[in-house]
């Protein structure tokens, strides 16, 4: 079996089965919370909170003990963490995100993490909000690790906004002034390598937050708080990496905190002595009530465009790519010529997108916004293409790094399937009906991005998702259709 179908079939879809597991396993603990709306419309199902005017709201963030090696152990110890940092800044606490970051993704370890998580919530009185499921190979030593993302609530006559706390538990605190809030979750997952291998930790900053943030801004929302946990192994900078996150935070405007977590054997880089970090976290965002009810959508006759920037390969797809460099160039690949000049590309942060994406639609030039991770052309183009009952055809993309190209042949990976995972060159879309102003905000306020038409939305009978021409010419179509 090929490196990238091997990815298809043992990490993504082995991922969305365990994700549909963890969801069916903690939906009913969205009840413990009163303040919990459940849209069941336009916004997909998707789990809001609204909460009490005279009240601002509180972002903390915890691990489990990475003393504790029983895995049900560690996962009632990170809620337990959570809910005492909350009773600590006497807050309300209300329900929290969870990230699972698992050896193999197998479903008995899986139903212990999600049962234990909501039986602690139903202990607590909390709701399970969202969670991310990452499948990290070997990089976690042992069964999985898991961390998390809580929302409190404090009265606003007790409370001022920004950040505080002792260094070792951080918060942040805003007012939704009267917006719905959500919260979602996404790592870098094993690209930290690269960034192990270059020593360019901070690096990992713009995966982590390209991978939640472009999504938060899919929904509209304006993000107010990004907080990771950083867990490393040996010598990793954490303070600097923290300070980055800080600058970058108040650059994009929100607060980006990140808590450290020392933990030790239950990370493995790709020596035993190479030092080792993982990132994942969640971001906290409001939604005003006019983009709840209505959502953003293509529209029929929107343009399409393609944006690219600096080459690189996002943060998806990246367990294959760590194999083959090994393969073909040794474990010390970095110290050879050939694979620093591979590793340059492979290391390369992945673009954020949300500044950009919040300009468009704020300004309302895009209908509809697009990043190429995981999933790629099918699942992040076509499926919400075909949702709406809409098709496109499309020339003109931008074609992939030469680099990336070499990836796929040396793996046998066909066009086909590299276009399923891995974005090619194309690292967002967005559909508008004015494509000119696109171009003059790029041109003015992202000068390092590229943007190009390559297609417009249509209804056609018989079709749906997105058809176009690959980089060496063959026909690729997706419908978006299970």
């Amino acid at each position: 079996m090929h490196y990238i179908d091997k990815y298809i079939q043992q990490v993504i879809q082995l991922g969305d089965e365990g994700s549909k597991l963890l969801n069916a396993i903690t939906a009913p603990t969205l009840r413990n919370s009163e303040y919990v709306d459940v849209l069941e419309g336009g916004m997909n199902g998707l789990a809001v909170l609204r909460v009490p005017k005279n009240m601002n709201v509180v972002v903390h963030s915890a691990s489990g003990d990475p003393n504790l090696s029983d895995l049900k152990t560690h996962t009632i110890s990170l809620v337990d963490r959570l809910f005492l940092q909350s009773e600590n800044i006497e807050g309300i606490p209300i329900g929290f995100a969870n990230v699972i970051d698992s050896n193999s993704g197998d479903q008995d370890v899986l139903k212990l993490i999600g049962n234990t998580l909501t039986m602690m919530a139903n202990e607590y009185g909390l709701a399970i909000l969202n969670g991310e499921n990452a499948i990290l190979g070997n990089r976690v030593n042992g069964l999985a690790n898991v961390s998390g993302t809580m929302i409190s609530l404090v009265p606003k006559s007790l409370s001022a906004e920004g950040i505080f706390g002792n260094g070792i538990d951080n918060y942040s605190i805003f007012d939704p002034k009267g917006m719905a809030i959500w919260i979602n979750s996404d790592g870098v997952g094993t690209k930290t390598e690269f960034y192990e291998r270059t020593g360019n930790f901070g690096g990992a900053l713009s995966d982590s937050l390209a991978m939640k943030l472009d999504d938060a801004i899919k929904k509209g929302a304006t993000a107010k708080t990004v907080f990771d946990i950083l867990e490393t192994k040996g010598d990793i900078p954490s303070k600097e990496i923290i300070q980055q996150a800080l600058a970058l935070g108040k650059m994009m405007g929100f607060d980006y905190l990140i808590k450290h977590e020392d933990v030790g054997a239950r990370l493995m880089g790709y020596n035993a002595e190479s030092p080792v970090m993982n990132l994942s976290g969640s971001v906290v965002s409001v939604i005003d009530e006019e983009r709840l009810r209505n959502p953003l959508k293509p529209k029929e006759g929107d343009y399409l465009i393609a944006i690219s920037g600096k080459s690189n390969p996002r943060s998806n797809g990246i367990t294959q790519k760590r194999e083959i460099m090994v393969e073909a160039f040794g474990n010390n690949y970095h110290e050879s010529d050939m694979g620093k000049h591979y590793l340059e590309y492979l290391a390369q942060p992945s673009i954020v997108f949300y500044p950009l994406f919040k300009k468009l639609i704020e300004s309302g030039w895009a209908n509809s916004v697009y990043h190429m991770s995981g999933g790629s052309f099918n699942g992040k183009l076509a499926r919400p293409l075909a949702q709406e009952g809409f098709y496109v055809s499309a020339e003109g993309l931008f074609e992939p790094d030469e680099r990336e190209i070499w990836i796929m042949r040396r793996t046998g990976t066909s066009v086909e399937a590299a276009y399923t995972k891995w974005p090619m060159g194309n690292d967002g879309f967005i559909t508008t009906s004015n494509p000119e102003k696109v171009q003059d905000l790029l041109n003015q306020q992202f000068p390092d991005l590229k943007c190009r038409v390559v297609g417009r939305v249509k209804q056609v009978a018989g079709k749906s998702g997105i058809e176009f021409k690959s980089f060496t010419g063959n026909k690729i179509y997706f419908s978006g259709k299970e």
